[in-house]
């Protein structure tokens, strides 16, 4: 079985680092940017990385313990199964995202990244059903995204949306060639 896409959708999330650099194609050089984001999900989300991890780390409550909410459905693993685990680094790339980062207030414009790499995951699994993600994305940017970014870092706390592009046909010929 594989294992489902990585995606958000305006998703509540903190960022705790920006770190711009330069990122060198021979002798040119372009601003790019890691940005660490840190955020609390539901349990499926561990899917995206292997259909059976979440399986690994939760079970079903035993007769005593939080059952599952009767609204939130699912398949009832909300106990952690191993709690003296570390936090687990999980080894996936994603490649080819676009990612949009959103304030919380209305009316302000979202900064949208395209090409972007997720790398770097952290996955702490949490009684309740949850799990603490943390990853970096890396993108390059211009220096007004650079300064959009560094206003979203002071804010901290956004929405996070991120989605797989598919390339587009100009983009299969272009390296058909």
């Amino acid at each position: 079985m594989a294992a489902s896409q990585f995606e958000l959708k305006e998703h509540h999330a903190s960022i705790a680092n920006v770190n711009n650099r330069i990122q060198r194609h021979g002798e040119e050089r372009q601003l790019a940017a890691d940005i660490k984001f840190n955020l609390s999900a539901p349990n499926y989300i561990l899917d995206a990385f292997d259909p059976s991890l979440r399986k690994d780390l939760f079970r079903k409550p035993n007769r005593g313990e939080q059952q599952d909410l009767p609204h939130i459905g699912g398949d009832g693993l909300t106990e952690v199964k191993h709690t003296c685990l570390e936090p687990l680094k999980l080894n996936h790339e994603f490649t080819g995202y676009e990612l949009q980062i959103d304030g919380h207030l209305d009316g302000t414009e979202p900064i949208v990244l395209v090409d972007v790499k997720l790398k770097k995951f952290v996955a702490t699994p949490r009684e309740g059903g949850s799990v603490d993600l943390s990853f970096t994305a890396s993108a390059e940017i211009d220096s007004a995204e650079a300064a959009e970014l560094t206003e979203a870092f002071l804010r901290e706390d956004i929405r996070l949306s991120l989605s797989r592009r598919e390339k587009t046909e100009q983009q299969q010929t272009d390296l058909a060639a």
